[in-house]
């Protein structure tokens, strides 16, 4: 049986957590708020990291499929038909939401999935490794006590990264489900057929994609890594700037990995490769292609966890 602790390490961990939980969400809310962020390097590379964020989340936007968006129009004008128990423009609107959902069927054959809405989450933690750790290691002790939900007021702002959210309508369903509502109008039953939209309008998918922010930040460190390492006649001052852009890099991969982004056994192999570019450019030492073996692996990485995080749910019922 487990020994149950003293009052005074109970309190004692209780107002550790306290001030652990305090600062990481006091930091979180700054950071959205302002876009700040005190880790080391990020201010180097904040443009940059900004207009990545921007092409990728035009990539998405680019998948947008405009006759999704307008049957989903369709559908709100159906809704509000029924409010009024105007019949035909019900039928009609309903008409005009299958009608453009069976384009996109026919053109797209294999789409299960249509997109109608993209939309940008940034949460940009404030903090150090070391603080990151003493929260991981607050909340580790508090699941071992039991104090789950204390735990969870912890690692709940433990996250660094830009998400991507994707909603779609599901073809297939979504087009069933339209045709079935029509039926519900076409006798009249307007209470039940707003019910059934609204349970179609609650099987909307939503895909979260995860862009680390320090993997994102060190991929654009590098770059401006590379271009000093590849300079012949160095100044002192250049060869200052480049071994610190080469410290934040592994700052903002040491954030990476205490956060939990990836598997861990691919920082071991990042952290080997940024030690040989210091070896390569040490004492002012030039060349070309010294960052690409890890400009490539943090982009296959990053691309990893983009991929394995889009994770679907089912939006809530409105």
């Amino acid at each position: 049986m487990k020994q149950r602790q003293p009052f005074s390490a109970c309190w004692h961990r209780l107002i550790c957590a306290l001030a652990v939980t305090a600062l990481v969400l006091i930091n979180t809310a700054l950071a959205e708020t302002t876009g700040y962020s005190d880790t080391q390097g990020t201010a180097k590379v904040a443009k940059e990291v900004q207009k990545k964020t921007k092409t990728e989340a035009g990539k998405q936007r680019d998948t947008i499929i405009k006759e999704a968006v307008a049957a989903l129009a369709q559908t709100k004008k159906a809704i509000l038909a029924l409010e009024k128990k105007d019949k035909q423009a019900a039928l009609d609107a309903l008409a005009m939401v299958t009608g453009k959902l069976d384009i996109i069927i026919a053109r797209k054959p294999d789409m299960a999935n249509a997109p109608i809405d993209v939309r940008v989450e940034t949460y940009d933690l404030i903090s150090s490794v070391d603080m990151v750790k003493k929260a991981v290691k607050t909340a580790q002790e508090l699941l071992d006590e039991g104090e789950v939900q204390q735990a969870r007021e912890i690692l709940v702002g433990l996250v660094n990264e830009i998400d991507l959210v994707v909603t779609a309508i599901p073809l297939a369903s979504y087009s069933d489900g339209i045709k079935a509502v029509a039926k519900l109008v076409d006798e009249e039953k307007y209470e039940e057929a707003q019910e059934a939209i609204y349970e179609l309008l609650s099987t909307l998918k939503v895909t979260r994609n995860v862009i680390p922010l320090p993997i994102l930040r060190a991929e654009e460190l590098l770059k401006k890594a590379d271009e000093l390492a590849a300079k012949k006649d160095r100044s002192e001052d250049e060869n200052n700037k480049l071994a610190a852009l080469l410290s934040d890099t592994r700052s903002q991969l040491k954030m990476a990995e205490v956060l939990g982004y990836g598997d861990k056994k691919h920082y071991k192999e990042f952290y080997h490769q940024i030690k040989e570019i210091e070896r390569k450019t040490k004492g002012g030492k030039f060349g070309e292609g010294f960052m690409d073996t890890l400009k490539k692996s943090l982009a296959d990485f990053k691309a990893k966890i983009f991929s394995g995080s889009k994770a679907e749910k089912k939006t809530e019922k409105k």
